[in-house]
């Protein structure tokens, strides 16, 4: 078990939820979100929510502009997330020190000091500390050793990916026409190809992408480049979780925060692929960000397992 020191970088609302599980079964009633059998209380989001309104001026400016329900979903988020790491960590075997956690804490200043300016306070900088170390060890499990095959095409827009990805999950046949007539780059570069393999020891930061964290017979629709108007159309055909990566490979040399990236994608396959649900007061899941969207609208991708021929 190796010891990850570095500072953490705190961006926006986030905070680490102790998530409680229901004995009597999962009930949408007084729950901010259910993953699978576990729940997340109504009543714990606001909690955490009053936390941050005594503590942090700027949550109580948002207040009074009406703009809490952003830091609300993103609680609900960090929830998830938390409930899902647990999950694969323990499917996975993998597991953190309390000293590493101390050690990294430490290293961000202290927990008291490092929670200030954000939604954390001292107990719970100290969770999202083990679930970050967490992610960085299961993304270390898997980063050396991974391979997904794909069909691919690049498309004008979000709209237009999702429309073109929900006609593949109804008929895979159609992938291979939409790759034909894929569009080229301005130098004649490929932009569409069937078979394409991709080994996330050569290529670290594609790992991080969509592409690796779905199961094959899955078409996905992204944007690769969020500053850049096309999306990419992905049906993975395939995966290889023990793929030898090339003799370039160096993954010790990748940083903390692409490690936790990459294994931040891994979490929903690694969990299990719980069901989550999410209080629609709150918004919606999106499983290509792994977080909460406020609206259907306002997602940030499409995933869906494609419909199987029929013998």
């Amino acid at each position: 078990m190796r010891t990850v020191q570095r500072r953490f970088t705190l961006v926006g609302a986030a905070v680490a939820l102790l998530v409680a599980g229901c004995g009597s079964g999962p009930s949408q009633v007084g729950s901010a979100a259910i993953i699978g059998d576990t729940v997340i209380p109504l009543e714990l989001v606001q909690q955490r929510l009053d936390t941050v309104l005594k503590k942090e001026p700027e949550a109580q400016k948002l207040h009074e502009q009406h703009k809490l329900d952003q830091v609300s979903r993103q609680l609900v988020t960090l929830g998830v997330q938390h409930e899902l790491i647990e999950r694969a960590a323990q499917r996975e075997g993998v597991t953190v020190s309390e000293e590493a956690v101390t050690e990294s804490v430490d290293n961000a200043g202290g927990a008291e000091a490092a929670s200030q300016n954000t939604v954390y306070d001292a107990a719970t900088f100290r969770e999202r500390a083990k679930d970050q170390l967490l992610l960085v060890e299961l993304a270390r499990k898997y980063v050396d050793r991974m391979e997904v095959t794909f069909d691919y095409f690049f498309t004008k827009d979000g709209k237009d990916a999702v429309a073109k990805a929900k006609q593949v999950a109804a008929d895979p046949g159609l992938m291979a026409g939409f790759v034909q007539s894929g569009p080229k780059g301005a130098e004649g570069q490929q932009l569409a190809k069937r078979g394409q393999k991709v080994k996330s020891a050569e290529s670290p930061q594609a790992a991080g992408s969509p592409l690796f964290g779905v199961q094959p017979g899955t078409v996905v629709a992204f944007a690769p480049d969020p500053g850049n108007a096309q999306w990419l159309v992905a049906h993975v055909t395939a995966r290889d979780d023990n793929a030898k990566g090339g003799s370039d490979s160096s993954t010790e040399q990748l940083t903390p925060q692409l490690l936790e990236q990459i294994g931040l994608r891994l979490v929903q396959r690694l969990a299990g692929e719980p069901d989550i649900r999410v209080n629609p007061r709150y918004g919606v899941w999106d499983t290509t960000a792994i977080s909460l969207a406020p609206r259907t609208e306002e997602l940030t991708g499409f995933q869906a397992v494609v419909r199987q021929p029929k013998p």
